[in-house]
């Protein structure tokens, strides 16, 4: 597949990283893993699904508030991290993840009540980036 083609999304969180892909022809996002902050040094492991995936734009969740909180520097050291990083092959995105959370909630209850119950409830963290991605799909894709 061409990565002109991929887009990614990332939901940043304390204490994991969710990490959703979607195609730009189709406009559809789909979870895809979550990494656990404990080990000291992440970026490997993100370095190898970046380079997996090979996407052209990261998208990347931001509270987008007024209130600078400790975790709002850590996010924002974070993307500057990706950018320095990332500079030359991928454009890198702050969208707003202002619904991503209780949306994938919801999405859990109700994967909850059918068959299908493949998630655990504190494992929402990819989810949420899917619905990061198909946010920002909806809002900046025109057809």
């Amino acid at each position: 597949m061409n990565n002109q083609d991929l887009y990614m999304s990332i939901d940043y969180g304390a204490k994991k990283i969710g990490f959703a892909i979607g195609q730009l022809i189709t406009k559809k996002a789909s979870p895809l893993k979550i990494i656990y902050r404990k080990k000291q040094n992440i970026w490997p492991e993100i370095n190898n699904i970046i380079k997996e995936w090979e996407p052209r734009v990261i998208i990347v969740g931001y509270p987008f508030t007024n209130k600078i909180s400790d975790f709002i520097k850590d996010l924002d050291g974070f993307i500057e991290e990706m950018i320095k990083r990332y500079k030359n092959s991928i454009e890198i995105i702050k969208f707003s993840e202002r619904l991503s959370t209780e949306e994938s909630k919801y999405v859990y209850g109700q994967i909850r009540k059918s068959k299908y119950n493949i998630k655990k409830k504190n494992d929402l963290d990819d989810l949420s980036a899917c619905l990061i991605l198909q946010s920002w799909f909806n809002e900046n894709m025109i057809n």
